[in-house]
């Protein structure tokens, strides 16, 4: 061998099996088919969502870390998956989602989850603390009575109001009844059932629920939330989510992103609500001294009947209001400016201070930096949901922070400085005015005084007032730049898993390749001869031929002179001996084994029967006086026979045979003696060859195995040709050892390999054809 694979004697071997497919098939299809029936099917929902970048501008510190691949373009994207499948968020949408109770039917051994058309519907009762993951059956006995069972080990009660594992009971078993229009309660168990048909016996159809805790749903829902970018570039993600229920997986994608869009609008109102805030704070303290100012002149009128001042009071008054109101605007900014250094000295977030626009300040200087620092705040905050502790883009940003909260103080100092200044310069104007308004007449003073502060603080009232209407405005004018693409919407019109197609495919692969590897294993692991091939691997002697597999009827019969392959077997084996024993009158041919039942006295009988239907004299002798069968392929008692003859007891003539067949005779090895190797040596064996060989011109010895006893090594001496027969697929290759060891030393000569019940077919194309086992 040259040691090169015959690819196509590899395939005519696997096809050879074919009937191992055929099993294979029966046993995989089958699976398969179970596998689809009884798999609970899997649904695909998607959703999309727009997340569009507030801030695509990237700093130039950002672009420098870019080029060490320590920043990703799509952080702020990132960021936002992240926070959408965070486990918070997720937490938000399943608490007002009803997903507690899980509600199933079983039938035919199928289980299938019921959501919007469950045969009932549990009202738990969140007092009590309940069993968890343990399916609890119910079964209507009638229209208002119906039984629960449930039986389990180590099973959790739970407590819906803590969303904590109470205790652990050991072991659950319950069956009692319960009445449709009152609460089922047992330990650990507590509910009102409402069922949602009529009620109908269906022995056929068992129906159970189970409680989930909210922990465990969280996790379930968010280790099966899948969220992708559409594309590279693309600020657009779809949502998907596997499930058993079409319409539970809809709800629950719809409540995600209501929750998701419903934070960001929070947050992006935050700043209109602080401003707010500050405006109540500060009409709070105007309207109380409103309040004050309009009893007091209220009650100057009443007491002093004066309601207008000359025209000097009013000129005076007149200047002297424009002076408050500039002092009023002076300390509105000194009271922002002092409020927002105390801010800045804290080391809290202040990303969502009230910037000075939002009061009406106009400082465009300090609204820019504020906004910056707020932007900064921002971008810290979403860098906290991937970035490392220590990741460099997190200390710039951290030291852009303090560099603007520095330049933010040093403005607003600066700005308080200017601002008392300019209320020390108003304050002092107004007193001149006042001096001057001292002069008039006290009651017309007194008058004038009130009138100032009532228009005063009404002035300031009204004019919070606009700030915060104008603020509430914007609150309810805020939108996101975040929008739903498309809704939840099921993907397909069936079940994506599991996959009729694949599962198919998969299990003609696994029947194909697994009944490859089976024959591939079996062959490597079967050290038996099996082919021509495997003859010729194991031994230097000649094969001169193979005998085709036969039926049951065939083995205990003579054949060699049928028309069917195994008689064209024994006819070329014929042929091919007539090489070996070239220019002979008188062939002696024995044929052994290593052991019994490899067909040797089978080959010798038939090859015995070939030669005589070829016109050639021939006698059958069975030298095997061990266990003797040639006999009972010819009906023989027996009775006397070779072992007779070697002991004397009779001649020749008496222990000969003759058969049905013409020039074809047969000697049987007579009873068994206790010395067969003893008597195969006897010098009468000797004689009855020399005889036999004057009359017959083919003699034949079916010889004992040689691999058990010795007596083949004395007939040697007798043979022209020796046959050594191999089963195929039941002589063990190392039955060889002891043939090629007489081989190589050359004790025999004249030696032949023939392969026995080898198993024909026509799809090897040699002769009739060799079914090669593995």
């Amino acid at each position: 061998m040259d040691g090169k694979i015959n690819i196509k004697e590899i395939i005519l071997k696997l096809l050879s099996k074919w009937y191992y497919f055929l099993i294979a098939m029966f046993i995989v299809i089958p699976l398969a088919y179970a596998y689809l029936k009884f798999t609970p099917k899997q649904y695909q929902v998607r959703a999309s969502l727009l997340l569009k970048s507030e801030d695509p501008n990237a700093m130039s510190s950002e672009q420098f870390l870019k080029g060490m691949d320590l920043f990703t373009p799509k952080t702020e994207l990132e960021d936002e998956i992240g926070i959408l499948k965070s486990y918070s968020m997720v937490e938000q949408a399943m608490r007002q989602l009803d997903f507690a109770v899980a509600y199933y039917t079983k039938k035919n051994f199928v289980e299938t989850e019921r959501y919007e058309d469950s045969p009932f519907t549990i009202q738990l009762d969140s007092a009590v603390d309940q069993f968890i993951y343990l399916p609890i059956y119910i079964e209507r006995i009638s229209s208002t009575k119906f039984r629960v069972t449930a039986s389990g080990k180590k099973v959790s009660a739970y407590n819906y109001v803590t969303n904590t594992v109470e205790s652990l009971v050991e072991k659950v078993e319950i069956n009692e009844e319960g009445s449709v229009d009152k609460p089922f309660v047992t330990k650990n168990l507590s509910f009102t059932i409402k069922f949602n048909d009529q009620f109908k016996p269906d022995k056929d159809t068992q129906m159970f629920f189970v409680l989930n805790t909210l922990g465990s749903l969280v996790e379930g829902y968010q280790g099966k939330l899948g969220i992708e970018p559409i594309a590279l570039e693309s600020n657009i993600v779809e949502l998907g989510v596997k499930g058993r229920v079409v319409e539970k997986e809809i709800r629950f994608l719809d409540k995600l992103l209501e929750v998701y869009l419903e934070n960001e609008l929070y947050k992006k109102n935050q700043l209109g609500l602080k401003t707010i805030q500050f405006i109540d704070n500060q009409l709070a303290g105007v309207s109380d001294t409103l309040r004050q100012v309009e009893g007091s002149l209220e009650h100057f009128r009443s007491r002093n009947n004066i309601l207008d001042v000359n025209s000097t009071a009013n000129n005076l008054t007149a200047n002297l209001d424009k002076l408050e109101e500039d002092k009023a605007d002076l300390e509105v900014k000194l009271k922002y400016y002092t409020f927002l250094a105390n801010t800045l000295k804290k080391e809290s977030d202040i990303s969502d201070i009230v910037v000075p626009s939002a009061l009406g300040l106009d400082d465009p200087l300090l609204n820019n930096l504020l906004l910056e620092l707020s932007k900064l705040y921002q971008e810290r905050t979403g860098y906290n949901y991937n970035a490392k502790e220590n990741n460099p883009l997190i200390e710039i940003v951290d030291m852009k922070i303090r560099n603007s909260k520095k330049s933010i103080s040093e403005n607003v100092s600066n700005m308080i400085e200017v601002t008392a200044i300019a209320l020390t310069d108003v304050n002092n104007r107004i007193f001149k005015i006042q001096k001057n308004l001292n002069a008039l007449p006290k009651n017309e003073r007194e008058l004038v005084k009130i009138q100032r502060s009532f228009e005063f603080n009404d002035n300031v009232y009204n004019y919070l007032l606009e700030k915060r209407a104008e603020a509430g405005i914007a609150i309810a004018s805020n939108s996101i730049q975040k929008t739903i693409v498309d809704r939840p919407y099921q993907v397909g019109s069936g079940p994506v898993s599991p996959n009729s197609k694949v599962i198919y495919g998969l299990a003609l692969f696994v029947g194909l390749a697994g009944t490859i590897a089976f024959i591939v294993i079996k062959d490597f692991l079967n050290d038996n001869i099996v082919t021509h091939e495997d003859v010729e691997r194991n031994t230097k002697i000649p094969f001169i031929g193979a005998i085709t597999h036969g039926n049951k009827r065939e083995q205990g019969t003579i054949i060699a002179h049928a028309r069917s392959p195994i008689g064209e077997s024994f006819r070329s084996l014929r042929v091919n001996l007539q090489y070996l024993t070239l220019g002979k009158n008188a062939n002696v041919i024995g044929i052994t084994s290593s052991r019994e039942s490899e067909g040797k006295t089978f080959c010798s009988v038939n090859l015995a029967a070939a030669m005589a239907h070829s016109g050639r004299k021939t006698i059958l002798i069975d030298t095997d006086m061990r266990r003797p069968k040639v006999a009972s392929y010819f009906q023989l008692k027996n009775k006397k026979g070779l072992s007779n003859f070697l002991i004397g007891d009779c001649s020749i003539k008496e222990i000969i045979n003759p058969t049905e067949s013409k020039g074809f005779d047969v000697i049987g090895s007579g009873p068994i003696p206790p010395n067969p190797i003893d008597l195969i040596g006897h010098p009468r064996m000797e004689e009855l060859i020399n005889t036999l060989k004057q009359n017959y011109s083919t003699i034949i010895l079916d010889s004992p195995p040689l691999g058990y006893v010795s007596e083949y090594i004395i007939l040697m001496k007798y043979t022209d040709a020796n046959i050594y027969v191999v089963r195929s697929d039941y002589t063990h290759r190392n039955s060889l050892s002891k043939i090629n060891k007489l081989y190589e030393r050359k004790k025999i000569s004249n030696v032949s390999i023939l392969l026995n019940d080898v198993k024909t077919s026509k799809r090897t194309g040699y002769g009739y054809g060799y079914e090669y086992k593995f």
